[in-house]
């Protein structure tokens, strides 16, 4: 049965126009809606089982029902960048159960300030942006637009939302989890400087060491940039260091330059995790399809995905959002660590000549 707003209306005892500013947001400068009222419009709507209209939301509302989606890096765009994929399916899907589409912005490394920014318009009704560098003026210009903005791993700002995760958390599970392995030679590849995750991710690695009463060498902090080939060529230099401070263990700070890291490691002739143990970031189904398959710390990134495109829709029909909401992370642990190998340095040293 095709449920009309006049049987909504005479069931909850009110009359059309309540019920279209109930359910559709139409606006109304007479009509005054009280919560009581309101509740008994969304009872009767669900007990007649009425299903919304996007199109007539969209009419009565004045918005387009389009939900902006950049992705800040080239490397987004393609296919061996598992998180912004998972980032934009969970967006998608978000979006799609609430009715909207989603227009994605192809802005690219060398458009990541005012070029970037220049293309924001009022085509959609927000914008969800991904991985912004600090201080991004595509920010500033959704806010002179009054487009509402919902910023995916950036540090809080103080006059947009953001989704983060624990990141200083999930630093310290993963390097907790070597040191509980017995490694205290352990080694880090950091994340790209200009992303707000990375720095929380070596704070969190270097506090947990620096707890466990390891002093941190400057020479086991390298160079990931979340990349594969990164990784590679940082656990190479790792791996040469005097076997005095030769890492034992390595966290890097996400799956892709983990995945460098392996290729280094299964080249040089050694073994995961008999020789080396390997703790990524993220664990995206990538963690899973690798040899042996990576231990890493979860965030839950289709969920991040998914929160985000929830607190801007609730932010375009005027509901207020924290300025940041947190994630929890934990640790999904796998094949590629283990306990700290005995005599690891002649090990390695008789290996790598």
């Amino acid at each position: 049965m095709n449920v009309k707003m006049s049987d909504i209306a005479a069931r909850a005892g009110t009359t059309t126009g309540v019920v279209s500013v109930t359910l559709n947001g139409a606006k109304s400068k007479t009509l005054r809606v009280s919560e009581q009222t309101r509740q008994r419009v969304l009872q009767a709507a669900l007990e007649l089982g009425y299903k919304r209209d996007p199109r007539a939301s969209a009419l009565a509302s004045g918005r387009n029902m389009v939900i902006g989606l950049m992705l800040l890096h080239i490397d987004s765009f393609t296919a061996p960048d598992p998180f912004s994929s998972i980032v934009a399916a969970g967006v998608a899907a978000g979006a799609s159960k609430e009715g909207f589409n989603v227009m994605l912005y192809t802005a690219v490394a060398e458009e990541e300030g005012d070029r970037a920014a220049s293309k924001i318009n009022r085509q959609i009704d927000g914008l969800v942006l991904v991985l912004p560098p600090r201080n991004s003026p595509i920010v500033e210009e959704c806010l002179r637009q009054r487009i509402p903005v919902v910023s995916v791993l950036q540090e809080a700002n103080g006059t947009s939302p953001t989704v983060n995760s624990s990141d200083y958390e999930g630093a310290k599970l993963a390097t907790q989890h070597l040191l509980d392995f017995g490694h205290r030679r352990i080694a880090h590849l950091a994340g790209a400087p200009s992303i707000h995750t990375s720095q929380l991710r070596i704070d969190g690695y270097s506090d947990t060491l620096i707890y466990a009463g390891i002093p941190v060498h400057s020479e086991w902090l390298k160079e990931g940039e979340f990349l594969r080939q990164t990784g590679y060529e940082s656990t190479k230099e790792l791996l040469r260091l005097p076997e005095t401070i030769r890492p034992t263990a390595i966290f890097a700070a996400n799956d892709l330059s983990a995945h460098g890291a392996l290729g280094a490691v299964h080249e040089l002739g050694l073994r995961v995790p008999e020789d080396i143990s390997i703790v990524g970031y993220d664990d995206t189904w990538y963690a899973s399809i690798l040899s042996p398959q990576l231990t890493s710390v979860n965030i839950n990134v289709d969920l991040i995905g998914r929160r985000a495109v929830e607190m801007l829709i609730q932010t375009i029909e005027g509901e207020p959002q924290p300025l940041e909401l947190i994630l929890p992370v934990n640790l999904s642990v796998r094949g590629s660590t283990g306990p700290a190998p005995t005599a690891q340095s002649e090990i390695i040293s008789w290996k790598l000549q």
